[in-house]
């Protein structure tokens, strides 16, 4: 399992810097008027009134869906659960037959509702999509607050995964989770396939300017 984590360390630099270099150039030729940016910060605005308001103590709904993420992305793993709770005060748990980084990391990347919400999008008549994208907003805006509250490298899912891997991770894994979401605001799921390849893609010209420097 160590070697394992290496190599995905390594990878996960490599994919990061990769992803990272694809954002920036998307975001360069961003139209801030473009109504779809205009409806997912509006939700995402809003959503941060609310947190700072209310959410920010009320601890259950943070909780149960970090607990969510790493019930979920278990069955995705085909990890049968044996037991999962949410509570106000007293934290969660999920119990799983077996288990993995990606399972034990996933709430502290995966924008579950975000993500869940995504397919909608196919079947929806044009007349709601600003409402979508104002909840896109606002659920992007949860994930990312209840994320920046509950990471900590005090946390057991951070210490069991080791504090230096889960790191270099995480920062891949955000920066793919987070360049999908803004991507598919600025183009819907064309642009976030321009982006998914363009990451892979770039990964290419990098060797090439490595062993050119070399």
């Amino acid at each position: 399992m160590k070697f394992i984590k290496i190599i995905v360390a390594v990878l996960s630099i490599i994919l990061a810097v990769s992803y990272g270099l694809v954002l920036v150039h998307t975001l360069k030729s961003v139209d801030i008027y473009q109504l779809s940016i205009k409806y997912f910060a509006i939700g995402f605005i809003a959503f941060f009134l609310i947190w700072m308001q209310w959410m920010r103590i009320h601890q259950f709904y943070s909780t149960f869906e970090h607990e969510f993420t790493h019930l979920i992305v278990g069955l995705l793993f085909l990890k049968k659960p044996a037991g999962f709770q949410a509570t106000e005060r007293q934290g969660g748990y999920t119990v799983l037959y077996g288990s993995n980084f990606v399972i034990t990391l996933a709430p502290y990347f995966l924008p579950t509702f975000v993500f869940l919400l995504l397919p909608l999008y196919l079947v929806l008549n044009v007349q709601f999509v600003k409402y979508f994208f104002i909840l896109f907003g606002l659920l992007t805006s949860y994930h990312f607050l209840s994320t920046w509250q509950e990471f900590s490298y005090r946390q057991p899912d951070i210490i069991k995964s080791g504090k230096v891997f889960s790191t270099i991770f995480l920062i891949f894994t955000n920066i793919l989770c987070y360049g999908i979401i803004i991507t598919f605001v600025l183009g819907g799921f064309e642009q976030t396939g321009e982006y998914i390849v363009g990451g892979i893609i770039k990964i290419k010209e990098l060797y090439f300017i490595i062993c050119d420097l070399i």
